[in-house]
């Protein structure tokens, strides 16, 4: 990419850096999920409340950071235990009564060491949206029988560890991650190429671009009629609300990446990315499909293209933009050194890393 800056211009249109696509990318998904299924009716003051969606991406970014402290910084191909109990931190401030053995959100819940922060973060306690499937696998120790999108949507930030590995990695861990919840019957396809494309999206300087990336890459079976139809008709004919309603009929995974993607494809602008989100609220699920369209827009335009009167009010926007920082830096330097706390190897870039993202 070549360098740029905006002096003396309208708007600024060289690429975004590494950390701001990171950013967009946590902050687009937040922000679809808190405004995707009002459309124009978006109040013009107050808080934008978070949604489940939100919260279990925030526990995704926490859990990949806990999962480097524990593994030396080597996240990818490594199992997914440390991922699962950030997401039973999620279903235990929701006063989840387990049934499984495996039950280990917090080590010991008054010790700093192995508490972290962000479960002390007032908001994440709030019970904003729910995810039914998700409850019951984290609650009983088996996946659901579901299609449901929230196993997709909670996956997206996995995307920034593309840097530390590949497509094929990368599509691999966030299946696996999905799946430790979710039993689509297809290995959780839709999942998979979802963080590829916003992988994609993140090294790329247009919508478009990347999705023709993620595609040349290979398209997983099952997924190709909806592939084909976004081809056929959805890149001739943008900003159809009939079509859209086509594309997402309900609350899958397969629909909120369907949805998704043909809402990029047919706001793909830097400064469009407001008329994007209330476009995606004419799907049935308008939430699920604007927060996979915010993920990738910010994604590849950075945070920058986060409309101010909207970014500033989420609910979770700080806690967002904290942990999506962290992300970007953990995914070009192992800020947790070669081990936790060292263990006698690298010391820390970042001194207070174990100390936010213990690795249990």
């Amino acid at each position: 990419m070549q360098p740029g800056n905006n002096r003396n211009k309208a708007s600024n249109r060289a690429p975004a850096t590494w950390e701001s696509s990171v950013r967009g990318l946590m902050l687009g998904l937040a922000l679809g999920d808190a405004i995707g299924s009002r459309r124009s009716d978006i109040p013009g003051s107050g808080m934008l409340e978070a949604g489940a969606a939100t919260q279990l991406a925030a526990w995704t970014a926490e859990g990949l950071m806990r999962t480097a402290t524990r593994y030396g910084g080597h996240v990818v191909a490594n199992p997914t235990d440390v991922l699962k109990y950030a997401y039973q931190r999620w279903a235990l401030l929701r006063g989840a009564q387990p049934t499984a053995m495996d039950w280990h959100p917090l080590i010991e819940s008054d010790h700093l060491a192995t508490r972290g922060w962000l479960i002390d973060v007032p908001a994440m306690s709030q019970v904003r949206g729910s995810s039914p499937a998700t409850m019951k696998a984290l609650t009983s120790e088996a996946p659901t029988a579901s299609a449901g999108c929230q196993a997709l949507l909670r996956s997206l930030p996995i995307a920034a560890l593309y840097r530390q590995s590949s497509m094929d990695g990368i599509y691999a861990f966030a299946s696996a991650a999905a799946s430790l919840t979710h039993d689509d019957g297809t290995r959780n396809a839709p999942t998979g190429f979802a963080v590829q494309l916003a992988a994609a999206c993140l090294q790329s300087e247009s919508f478009q671009t990347a999705f023709d990336a993620a595609i040349g890459h290979g398209v997983p079976g099952g997924l190709d009629r909806q592939i084909d139809l976004l081809i056929d008709e959805g890149m001739a004919q943008p900003c159809v609300p009939e079509l859209l309603e086509r594309l997402a009929p309900d609350k899958t995974a397969a629909s909120a990446l369907s949805g998704g993607i043909y809402v990029a494809l047919s706001f793909p602008d830097l400064d469009t990315v407001d008329e994007a989100l209330e476009f995606a609220g004419w799907a049935p699920d308008g939430d699920s499909v604007a927060a996979v369209a915010g993920a990738f827009l910010g994604a590849v335009h950075g945070f920058e293209a986060i409309p101010t009167s909207l970014g500033s009010r989420l609910e979770l926007g700080w806690v967002m933009d904290a942990l999506a920082r962290d992300l970007a830096r953990q995914s070009t330097g192992n800020q947790a050194g070669d081990g936790w706390k060292g263990d006698g190897y690298d010391d820390p870039l970042d001194p207070w890393w174990d100390t936010k993202y213990p690795g249990v």
